[in-house]
């Protein structure tokens, strides 16, 4: 505590991390939440392509076109 004047102590101010931490976790649930999210569609979408040799055909000529 610091001294002001006639022998006062005036309170300071104490600065915490947690605004830090918080901001930090909530990104970190919501990228896990998105990536779940994301191989969710993915598995749903390889899945669908399975049930019909048409779908399969076009999944591999896309992924032939991506790469």
């Amino acid at each position: 505590m610091k001294k002001s004047g006639a022998g006062r102590k005036t309170p300071q101010k104490q600065k915490s991390g947690n605004a830090g931490k918080l901001t930090l976790a909530i990104v970190t649930c919501c990228n896990l939440i998105l990536s779940i999210a994301l191989h969710l569609l993915r598995k749903q979408e390889v899945l669908h392509a399975i049930a019909g040799d048409e779908d399969v055909k076009l999944l591999l000529t896309e992924k032939k076109r991506t790469k």
